[in-house]
């Protein structure tokens, strides 16, 4: 999966599935990058429909769709993070 997603791109994705509802801020803070850099992953995600994201007063929420879920428990996506 990283191949077709890029290696920060599918660290987001993964990071969304295990921390559903998290804000742009929580997600850049555990997936270690810079919050702008969360914002730029998360739209491209977004837009391929594998995330979804809900404004909610000052944050953006992030939770994956179907596809994004079914994408990562794929053979070539491995598994979606429990917890």
């Amino acid at each position: 999966m990283a191949t077709l997603l890029g290696r920060t791109r599918t660290l987001v994705l993964a990071t969304i599935a295990k921390h559903q509802g998290c804000s742009t801020k929580e997600l850049a803070a555990r997936a270690g990058i810079a919050p702008p850099s969360a914002s730029e992953h998360a739209t491209i995600l977004r837009e391929a429909g594998l995330i979804h994201s809900l404004r909610q007063r000052n944050a953006v929420l992030h939770s994956l769709t179907s596809l994004g879920l079914a994408l990562l428990n794929s053979p070539e996506g491995g598994r979606a993070p429990q917890g």
